[in-house]
């Protein structure tokens, strides 16, 4: 039986709250982690995960446009500095807790929006590390000194595009009727989710200081589903976010109603 995985951070705690609780009868068994990468699907798994991901799953699955998250004008990737970005002129980045979709976002956006040549990316801390990404809840915490930048509202701004930062997938030869079932588990989730929308995000943000109207605004901002206009979105950030990496390349991704790549 298939299963359907979704990641669990800040945007897709509609969704994750509740299958993480488990109380929701759901037409398919839904998993939460905190983690979840193109690695970890079984080959008759559905997934809700960062976009990023499709840069190993864009050849073996479908984007089904009917389930996604879409930022709005401000986007829980951000960027920390010491000082202005317009004072770094180059830096290494340290990629604290964030999803592949935060890493193409960065490389996408420091040397052309910002001015600043990456000297080097890594997950742990570097001394020699003046930019810091940051992705979910912890984004949204004011620091302690420097600034902070929003990398959505950065994208809007250099592409006219939002950040698809979270798609659902099926595999490739899955169909509209056999994906029914995960999109009806989904619509489950989300309802249960809105419904205790106050206690998920109260769950949160914890003892952080981070002001919930605000949140709440953020959130309600963000889209739930892909718009024609979005999938170009989506397909730039995965080429864009690539260049001049070793990354693997995306020429294009299939969606769920498209016909097969070889049809």
């Amino acid at each position: 039986m298939p299963r359907l995985l979704i990641h669990d951070t800040l945007v897709t705690a509609p969704w994750a709250a509740p299958a993480r609780a488990g109380r929701e009868v759901t037409t398919v068994p839904a998993e939460a982690r905190e983690t979840l990468v193109a690695a970890d699907l079984g080959d008759d798994d559905a997934a809700l995960l960062p976009a990023g991901e499709l840069l190993d799953l864009h050849a073996s699955h479908r984007v089904v446009q009917d389930v996604a998250v879409v930022a709005g004008t401000k986007g829980t990737i951000r960027m920390r500095v010491p000082v202005r970005p317009d004072e770094i002129e180059r830096s290494a980045v340290y990629l604290r807790e964030t999803t592949r979709t935060a890493e193409l976002l960065a490389r996408a956006l420091l040397q052309p929006f910002y001015g600043i040549l990456p000297t080097g990316w890594t997950h742990e801390p570097a001394a020699d590390a003046q930019v810091v990404v940051l992705e979910g809840i912890s984004s949204l915490e004011a620091p302690e000194a420097g600034f902070v930048e929003d990398l959505c509202r950065a994208w809007l701004i250099l592409t006219d595009t939002p950040v698809v930062s979270h798609v659902l997938v099926v595999p490739m030869a899955w169909d509209r009727a056999r994906t029914t079932p995960v999109l009806e588990t989904l619509a489950a989730l989300r309802a249960t989710g809105h419904r205790r929308r106050r206690d998920i995000r109260a769950a949160l943000v914890g003892d952080r200081e981070i002001d919930r109207d605000a949140l709440a605004d953020l959130l309600t901002e963000h889209r739930t589903a892909l718009e024609p206009a979005d999938r170009r979105a989506l397909l730039m950030l995965l080429q864009l976010g690539t260049r001049g990496s070793d990354m693997p390349k995306v020429p294009a991704l299939t969606f769920l109603d498209d016909p097969a790549p070889d049809a």
